[in-house]
């Protein structure tokens, strides 16, 4: 269960909405938990670490207005409902109607921050506010006893942050961006205390990288809000730590959560501010550009998008992916051709685009299942554009296979080309239709909320 999946009627109960009045939220959680929600996922959805929400669960009080007002919002809960100020309007129309403004306020106040980062100027309080996770608004190191921080304490912090970067890379990242955001705090209290200038600069490079990483988990998550918070303070760690290439992975994940989850246009800028600062990187350079071509493509900028795949196609040619920034190693053959197909495909060249995509998937390893099933739908939307039904369907009940193991919030995204064609063959006479059909309620099938806890039916983890 998600947010998206709590029942609107879930929060008008009047035992919840008494405990939401006397912001009781253990009783919530319990409410949540025997509606089906485990607490790895209220943990993901709350910005919490799973042990946290255990000790609420178990009696602990929520005082911290900070952390209230962010499990308001990650639950979807009218701030009003627990007293707390800006509370959202009561009718759908309306909140249909204030989220959306919302969001273009928070997308605009992101854009502007993220120039100001790579331009060189510097944003004022209230815009640097606007990108903070509020946990992170105020430091909670205060009053701990002073010690010293070494590259021990950065060693161990990396070795979590790399086990669930790799997990992230082979199955998605639904459930885990709760131990990630939990070490962004326990990381920023690090600050405060005593070290040497060389370890204070691998604190500032950490830093920044943990948070993109953060961002990406809670985009992963469906987070998009508690993302762009996250990337606001990865830039700020950057320019903290005058690191151009770490900015620019900053800015990379910024602009794929919003070609993904928000707006291609956003996309395109944030991709763009990125070149900016990874000169020095081939590799880094290049995977901007083809992200740009992805974004203009998007946009229908056909010209844009071919002069920017070109370009980062030559790029990634010139590099030498293992003397490289290592934080992008991953990006190898496979994933430039998984590029270049997407970028065809949407720019309509189905031809072109199955060939790479088909190529990009057969190069895939075993714990590349995300990508492989993005790169096998995309075949399958291709194939079937081009008349070719019975290997599209093929392919589609490959990527379907493999995506029961993938937990991401862009997996109804990124299947959705491949279910609106189906749903056309489906709709019209002729020899592909069941097949199509089929196809189509599968796909429907596996991208559907779970049913909530003692429902007839098999719930999907």
């Amino acid at each position: 269960m998600s947010r998206e999946e709590i029942p609107a009627d879930f929060w008008r109960c009047p035992q919840v909405r008494d405990a939401l009045a006397a912001r009781d939220i253990g009783a919530v959680y319990r409410a949540l938990r025997d509606r089906g929600m485990p607490q790895n996922r209220i943990a993901a959805l709350t910005g919490q670490a799973q042990s946290e929400v255990s000790d609420v669960l178990g009696g602990r009080a929520v005082r911290s207005y900070e952390l209230l007002a962010r499990i308001a919002d990650g639950l979807g809960i009218p701030r009003g409902w627990m007293g707390l100020a800006y509370s959202e309007p009561d009718t759908p129309e309306q909140d249909e109607e204030a989220r959306a403004r919302q969001e273009r306020e928070k997308r605009l106040g992101f854009l502007s921050y993220a120039g100001s980062v790579v331009l060189g100027g510097r944003a004022d309080a209230d815009e640097l506010a606007r990108v903070l996770p509020p946990e992170l608004r105020e430091g909670t190191a205060r009053g701990r006893e002073p010690r010293r921080v070494g590259a021990s304490d950065l060693a161990a912090m990396q070795q979590l942050i790399t086990a669930l970067r790799a997990l992230d890379h082979r199955y998605g990242g639904v459930g885990r961006y709760g131990p990630i955001a939990a070490s962004a705090r326990r990381a920023e209290e690090m600050l405060e205390l005593r070290m040497t200038e060389q370890v204070r600069s691998g604190l500032f490079a950490m830093l920044c990288g943990l948070h993109t990483t953060a961002g990406w988990m809670a985009a992963e998550n469906g987070l998009v809000s508690t993302a762009r918070s996250h990337y606001g303070r990865a830039l700020a760690f950057g320019r903290e730590g005058d690191d151009p290439l770490a900015i620019s992975r900053g800015l990379y994940a910024a602009g794929r959560t919003e070609l993904h989850f928000g707006d291609a246009e956003s996309a395109l800028k944030l991709f763009q501010l990125g070149s900016m600062r990874a000169e020095s990187s081939p590799l880094v350079s290049s995977v901007l550009q083809l992200n740009c071509a992805w974004a203009a493509a998007r946009t229908q900028r056909r010209g844009l998008a071919l002069r920017a795949l070109d370009t980062g196609r030559a790029q990634h040619a010139a590099a030498v992916v293992a003397e490289d920034y290592p934080l992008f190693g991953w990006f190898g053959e496979a994933d430039l051709l998984g590029m270049t197909g997407s970028v065809q495909l949407a720019l309509g060249e189905h031809e072109s685009a199955a060939a790479n995509l088909a190529r990009a998937a057969g190069a895939r390893a075993a714990g590349e299942a995300r990508s492989a099933v993005f790169e096998l739908a995309g075949l399958a939307e291709a194939k079937l554009a081009l008349g070719e039904h019975s290997t599209g369907f093929r392919h589609g009940r490959r990527a379907l296979a493999l995506a029961e193991g993938v937990r991401s919030a862009r997996l109804p995204g990124r299947l959705a080309g491949l279910r609106e064609h189906c749903a056309r063959l489906a709709a019209a006479r002729n020899p592909a239709q069941e097949a199509a059909r089929e196809l189509a309620a599968r796909i429907a099938e596996l991208t559907a909320p779970p049913p909530p806890a003692g429902s007839a039916g098999p719930t999907r983890q």
